[in-house]
């Protein structure tokens, strides 16, 4: 499987300019319109970028707090972004599409089969802000070997 997530900055690095990447979380304000979003802005995006909602985003600033909170109440699950993802990614206009989230969720969810889900639906890369180094070496092999891009954040 090719790299897709790699293939994405190596184009905008031939044509000279920077990777345009989208953030908006999964479900806000619904899961169609949320859906309909991605799809209206991905002609211009060279990656795309879908955070997963979380009840308790400590890491998030107030606006993505907010935006993870209308999609909650609005019933969005995890089994609903894996078929949006899906439904993305059937497009012709799909670009690679990390999902951002919380390593509770994927904990709750099971390691391998959050990792099998996401190579069945088609996400190319994650990132799992809660995870850091050297406590993600594990997870980082597992998606490695899914071909899964691991994203890790480092911060001062």
């Amino acid at each position: 499987m090719k790299n897709l997530i790699k293939n994405a900055f190596k184009i905008s690095k031939i044509e000279n300019r920077p990777a345009l990447i989208s953030y908006t979380v999964c479900g806000d304000n619904t899961k169609d319109k949320s859906l309909k979003i991605l799809n209206s802005i991905s002609k211009d995006l060279d990656i795309v970028e879908w955070g997963i909602p979380h009840n308790c985003p400590t890491a998030d600033g107030k606006d993505i707090q907010n935006s993870s909170h209308r999609a909650l109440q609005n019933g969005i699950r995890l089994k609903d972004i894996f078929n949006l993802v899906k439904k993305y990614k059937k497009k012709q206009i799909s670009k690679p599409l990390i999902l951002m989230g919380y390593y509770q969720m994927i904990f709750n969810y099971g390691e391998k089969r959050f990792i099998q889900k996401c190579k069945e639906t088609g996400v190319d890369g994650l990132i799992v802000v809660d995870l850091s180094f050297p406590d993600n070496k594990k997870f980082a092999k597992l998606c490695k070997r899914n071909s899964i891009c691991f994203v890790q954040l480092i911060s001062p």
